[in-house]
């Protein structure tokens, strides 16, 4: 199994600041296996989503993922990984021996950015009707 983990800043609630959707999907059928809102995308959020993944389907077999900074270190930004200098999520995922993606093909972008285009449509409405209006609500809803 490839896994697919990636966030959207947006104005998911109907009050307050932006907040990022962490989500991590199956990336033969995009399935979301783990969806929830920070206020930051970074390694704390990375290891949550990939915990809850592998605490209810395993380990899975790789990551594919953005070349945040909380993913992988890089010499200059939007350039290659350095693969020697793994972050903390890198270094987990190695000892997991769970092979750890960069993407660089604007094809990844593309599906990543179409499903948070639907996701952007969709959650806010869906929060908005249930009367959700804060982060905690909405963690609440999706546990």
């Amino acid at each position: 199994m490839m896994l697919h983990q990636d966030a959207s800043r947006h104005a998911w609630l109907a009050e307050g600041p932006p907040l990022d959707l962490v989500v991590t999907i199956d990336d033969a059928t995009s399935e979301i296996y783990s969806a929830f809102l920070v206020e930051e995308e970074g390694t704390a959020s990375t290891f949550r989503g990939l915990l809850e993944v592998f605490g209810r389907h395993g380990l899975a077999l790789s990551l594919y993922t953005d070349r945040g900074s909380h993913y992988f270190r890089m010499d200059e930004a939007g350039g290659k990984v350095d693969r020697g200098q793994p972050t903390q999520v890198g270094r987990a995922l190695a000892h997991l021996d769970v092979e750890h993606i960069a993407a660089y093909s604007p094809q990844a972008r593309g599906r990543s950015e179409r499903l948070f285009h639907t996701l952007q449509d969709r959650v806010p409405k869906e929060l908005a009707l249930a009367g959700i209006v804060t982060m905690a609500a909405a963690q609440r809803l999706a546990a």
